[in-house]
């Protein structure tokens, strides 16, 4: 008797590089999972058939640097996150310096159907007690994240540095426990720039480390930008088997307006903005850029987060005594292009994915814009889902991901191949988001095996990763 399916896409234009399928196909799923890959289906044997011709069909785009929860997260803002990323395709998601119970939360109050794992961010006086901690320190606040639902921490250098010295140990005291372990460059030495790009090397020592978006430190602040791009590329191959990367494409990025007593911005990353332009690093250089229309501030619309500018954005500043999330759009495209199309001799990208930086920031462009440089021809179909699922599906050693081989979990997007966007996408063999419009809910909580007890008392459908076997920690023991 032939195998039966719960679900057939017919027709669609399928990319799967890890099994060298490029062409038209049909995708058999059966109880969650990826039944069959072949070029003809018969209509009799399948519960339900989706017609997809016209489209691509991929493995599920993982985002490797997402934001869907946050310590220092009060209003929950970063909860829409959840459905502003499955709207444009994305069906895994890393939640870069979050906090696992407010994950939690967010996935049951406005999750959209997607796998989501979580590192906590490391703030002082909030998540942790010292300004620079000690290492005891560290293994204590690591252990206590990972029984918490966390798979790791993140560094946040352009908000929250430490000293190179205690930066150091916590990338060591994270290694130790195999947990995961990001860092948006910068401590008190240097800046969220390539100078703090430069220190990591050092700092790293022998250990493991997510360089968080490369794209953040080649804005021409310190060199011109596409010479910061080959030096990134320098100190990254310095450290490519103990580095994993990734960089965004959307031209804005994301910051905070928060001013001291005396009226001078205090985030590196604020700063850096207003210098991008020329404007003083003040409170009244700050209110001069909203004003232009250059920097703009988040708020909540119709259950979305989007940007606004000028006299608006002054107001939701003020209101917020200045402690605000804003958006500057200062990421050259031409950095872009270079960090995500370059590749090693041995045809290796030398960063790993592409990610958003987005979630709950409006820049959830990750699948269109490197569909774009399909078009363009600086990619080829293959390589751009390579980019966007299995290269980032190593990196976490979600080994059953990012790919569409029998038994593989039934994570797709669908893209129109004319604008480049998600139409569709399912998580194990469920549609999550049809033609922009999230029709899943809840979440799968991605956890260690530290954090099992913590998922499984939570009420959501958990996942227990094994860190051993993603890229960050290959060869580790």
């Amino acid at each position: 008797m032939p195998q039966r399916f719960d679900l057939v896409l017919r027709g669609g234009h399928v990319v799967d590089p890890a099994n060298g399928t490029d062409g038209a196909r049909d995708v058999g799923l059966r109880h969650g999972k990826i039944a069959t890959v072949s070029e003809r289906i018969d209509d009799e044997v399948t519960d339900d058939l989706i017609d997809v011709s016209g489209r691509i069909v991929m493995p599920g785009h993982i985002d490797t640097h997402a934001h869907l929860s946050g310590p220092f997260d009060q209003s929950g803002m970063r909860a829409y996150g959840h459905v502003m990323l499955a709207e444009s395709g994305t069906t895994t998601a890393l939640d870069l310096a979050g906090e696992p119970g407010a994950l939690a939360e967010g996935m049951k109050r406005r999750g959209a159907g997607m796998n989501v794992a979580t590192l906590l961010g490391l703030v002082p006086h909030t998540t942790i007690k010292e300004d620079d901690p000690s290492i005891g320190t560290m293994r204590d606040v690591v252990s206590d994240a990972l029984l918490r639902g966390s798979i790791g921490v993140k560094l946040l250098g352009g908000y929250h540095p430490f000293t190179p010295e205690s930066t150091a140990q916590v990338i060591a005291a994270a290694n130790e426990q195999l947990a995961w372990v990001a860092f948006h460059v910068g401590t008190k030495d240097s800046g969220s720039d390539l100078n703090g790009l430069r220190e990591v090397p050092e700092i790293t020592g022998d250990g493991r480390l997510h360089v968080a978006h490369i794209n953040s430190y080649c804005r021409g602040l310190v060199e011109n930008n596409l010479a910061e791009c080959d030096e990134a590329f320098e100190i990254i191959e310095s450290k490519r088997s103990q580095f994993v990367t990734e960089a965004y494409l959307a031209q804005v990025n994301g910051t905070n307006g928060k001013c001291d007593e005396d009226g001078n911005l205090i985030y590196n990353v604020a700063q850096n903005c207003m210098r991008a332009r020329g404007y003083p690093t003040t409170n009244a250089g700050m209110r001069q850029a909203l004003l232009d229309g250059y920097g703009g501030a988040l708020t909540e619309r119709g259950g979305r987060i989007v940007i606004v500018t000028g006299e608006e954005a002054v107001r939701i500043w003020e209101e917020k005594s200045t402690d605000a999330s804003l958006s500057f759009p200062v990421n050259p495209a031409t950095s872009a292009f270079t960090l995500t199309t370059a590749k090693y001799d041995d045809g290796e990208f030398k960063i790993d994915a592409v990610s958003t930086d987005g979630g709950s920031l409006p820049r959830n462009v990750a699948i269109e814009r490197t569909m774009a440089l399909v078009k363009f021809g600086a990619l080829s179909l293959s390589e751009a889902a390579t980019k966007l699922a299995y290269t980032p599906s190593r990196m976490l050693g979600l080994l059953n991901k990012g790919h569409f081989s029998e038994g593989a979990d039934g994570d797709v997007t669908v893209i129109d191949e004319q604008t480049g966007r998600a139409k569709m996408s399912l998580v194990n063999g469920e549609p999550i988001m049809i033609n922009g419009r999230v029709v899943g809910s809840g979440g799968t909580w991605l956890v260690t095996a530290e954090g099992e007890k913590t998922a499984g008392s939570s009420g959501l459908p958990y996942e227990v990763m094994d860190l051993e076997q993603s890229k960050l920690y290959a060869g580790w023991r």
